[in-house]
C-alpha cells in the first residue's frame, strides 16, 4: 500500500482500474473485507451476530461498499444476520448485492429480498425449480443465477467469476461469512484484504475454517498498511500468491 496517499484513495484508484483488471484476468477485482476480534473470531461460538467494528471503522466499511460495484455474502450470513448490505454512513450508491445460496434457502422476507432499489442476485446450484417457487422469487424482484457446484457441493467460485465477468462486474467486495471467506482464499480469489481488528477477546467462530483450508498452510501478506480508526486497527494488505 502506498504511503503517499491515504489507503481509501489507493482503493479508489484500484477500483477505477477494475475494468482493465477484469479484461486482463477474466474476473472481477476482489476485496475481502471483514471485522474480527483480537483472537480471530468473527462471531460467537454459536454463530450469533455481534458488533465488532466501532463507528469509525464501520464508516470505512461503508466507504468500501460505496466504491465497490458489487457486494457478496453467503447464505449463512443472510440467515444469521439478515443484512441489507446498503451504504448508510457515507454518500454513495449501493453496490449490487449477491448471495451464494446453493439450495435456495434465502427467506422470502429477508431484507435483501425486500430491496426495492436493486434486484438481489441469488447464485444457486442449478437447482430443481420444484424445490422452491422460482416465480415467487422473481415476483419479489430477485434475479436467480444458476451456477455449477464444486466437489464439496458448494457454488463453484471459479465458474461464478466467469459468470460475473460476462455480466460486466468489475469489482466485488466479499463480506463473509467464514466459509465464504475461506473458499475465496483457498482458491486464491482475493486481490486485497481490508481487515478490521477489534480490541476484544471472543473465543468464537474463527474467520478461517481450517477444514476447508488444507491446501495452503499460510498466506503471506504484502504492502501492509496499518490504520488506526477509533479503538480499532484496520489492516490493508495484498496477498502474495507466489508462495
Amino acid at each position: 500500500m502506498k504511503h503517499s496517499s491515504t489507503p481509501i484513495e489507493d482503493f479508489k484508484t484500484m477500483i477505477d482500474h477494475a475494468p482493465e483488471f477484469r479484461k486482463m484476468n477474466g474476473r472481477p477485482f476482489i476485496t475481502v473485507s471483514y471485522a474480527q476480534s483480537l483472537d480471530g473470531s468473527i462471531a460467537t461460538a454459536g454463530r450469533q451476530q455481534m458488533q465488532l467494528s466501532g463507528p469509525e471503522s464501520m464508516r470505512l466499511t461503508h466507504q468500501l461498499r460505496a466504491l465497490s460495484q458489487s457486494i457478496l455474502v453467503g447464505i449463512g450470513t443472510v440467515l444469521a444476520d439478515n443484512p441489507s448490505l446498503t451504504v448508510r454512513f457515507v454518500d454513495g450508491e449501493n453496490p449490487q448485492p449477491i448471495i451464494l445460496d446453493t439450495r435456495l434457502r434465502t427467506p422470502l422476507d429477508a431484507n435483501l429480498v425486500k430491496r426495492s432499489d436493486l434486484s438481489t442476485w441469488i447464485v444457486n446450484g442449478n437447482h430443481d425449480p420444484s424445490d422452491r417457487n422460482e416465480d415467487t422469487f422473481k415476483q419479489k424482484g430477485v434475479t436467480l443465477i444458476g451456477c455449477k457446484c464444486d466437489d464439496d457441493g458448494w457454488i463453484d467460485l471459479s465458474a461464478l467469476m466467469d459468470i460475473l465477468a460476462h455480466r460486466q462486474v468489475n469489482s466485488i467486495m466479499v463480506e463473509g461469512g467464514a466459509r465464504v471467506i475461506t473458499s475465496f482464499v483457498k482458491l486464491k480469489l482475493a486481490d486485497l484484504f481490508v481487515i478490521t481488528v477489534s480490541p476484544k477477546l471472543v473465543g468464537g467462530l474463527p474467520v478461517i475454517d481450517a477444514r476447508g483450508f488444507k491446501t495452503v498452510s499460510s498466506l503471506k501478506l504484502t504492502d501492509v498498511y496499518y490504520q488506526g480508526l477509533g479503538a480499532d486497527l484496520v489492516v490493508w494488505a495484498h496477498p502474495d500468491w507466489s508462495h
